[in-house]
């Protein structure tokens, strides 16, 4: 029974040990989460920032420089400054970090993730206005909320919601059959349209590749595509001889005398035709005087007349006389 009782006793012993083990592990991570492991093994500085609201920081939250961890909370008070209420917030920083700050230095609290975390973020400042004096404290800027970062989503969100509304709007009129795209939803003789001409595109394209017309044996008959090269090439042949400075359409081109003396001749060519056909003159008269025409239709019924009898009668006209010697 001692001895039972004994070992009853070193595993309870044991088990407290256990225990107090992990409890102390624990510890230690919890120390390393918060950042308070830079307190005991490297070199700390204080720095006292001033804000008029925290929004729910808590002592341990951490500090970041530049989006470096690089400290921690220590402290949060409430303080009069000169009539006026403050928060202030006590900081244990990285010394090899303090050189980072300039005296224009400034801090706000911002939020990370949804969840709301709350942390200090410093803002270096100009380093050529000097460095920090840590006895001096920070004024803080505004403090980042997770509700001011989704008040910024409001334009964006009113902007989902009025699409959202059109693309609603835009559905139901295509169900309801406003449109071309909402007949051709709806409507089935629209659709009965389009199927049949695009069986008439088919077929054409079908004809087009094995029919016998001038476009199919353009498409596909060696000789047809050989006889219209020749004739381009021939085309190329005239158009390259109207360019060529010494035939007529090369002068006519290149020569300003010949353009020249083609310009008068049109210019005369112009001029008669419009005396013609204003009667002016013998000919003009003829086109255009009906009295001047009937006298000349009559001349010539004379002048036939006249030819006639000299062929039927010739002795009226003509006297032979022989002589002999």
């Amino acid at each position: 029974m001692a001895m039972k009782r004994s070992v009853n006793v070193k595993f309870s012993e044991m088990r407290v040990g256990i225990i107090v083990g992990v409890s102390f592990l624990l510890g230690i991570l919890a120390i390393v989460t918060y950042g308070k492991v830079h307190e005991i093994f490297s070199k700390q500085v204080h720095l006292t920032v001033l804000f008029k609201d925290v929004r729910g920081l808590t002592v341990g939250a951490p500090v970041r420089l530049a989006g470096i961890t690089s400290g921690f909370v220590k402290e949060i008070h409430l303080v009069q400054i000169k009539g006026e209420r403050f928060v202030q917030v006590g900081l244990r920083l990285d010394a090899t970090r303090l050189p980072d700050l300039s005296e224009e230095a400034t801090a706000r609290i911002e939020t990370q993730g949804l969840m709301g975390i709350k942390f200090v973020e410093l803002i270096p400042g100009d380093l050529s206005k000097g460095p920090l004096n840590p006895a001096i404290p920070i004024m803080g800027s505004g403090t980042q909320t997770l509700e001011s970062v989704l008040g910024k989503g409001n334009h964006l969100v009113k902007s989902l919601n009025a699409l959202s509304f059109e693309l609603n709007r835009l559905i139901g009129g295509l169900n309801s059959g406003e449109g071309t795209i909402g007949s051709l939803v709806t409507s089935k003789s629209l659709y009965q349209d389009l199927d049949a001409s695009a069986k008439n595109l088919n077929a054409i394209t079908q004809t087009m590749r094995t029919g016998s017309g001038t476009i199919p044996q353009l498409m596909n008959s060696p000789e047809m595509a050989r006889r219209l090269s020749r004739s381009i090439d021939h085309l190329d042949q005239l158009l390259q001889a109207a360019n060529d400075p010494k035939g007529t359409f090369g002068e006519l081109s290149h020569d300003p005398d010949m353009a020249k003396s083609l310009a008068q001749s049109l210019a005369s060519l112009n001029t008669l035709l419009r005396n013609l056909a204003n009667g002016k003159g013998v000919a003009g008269e003829l086109l255009n005087n009906e009295q001047m025409t009937a006298k000349f239709n009559a001349t010539l019924d004379r002048v036939n007349d006249l030819l006639k009898d000299m062929k039927d009668h010739p002795h009226r006209y003509f006297t032979v006389e022989v002589h002999v010697f």
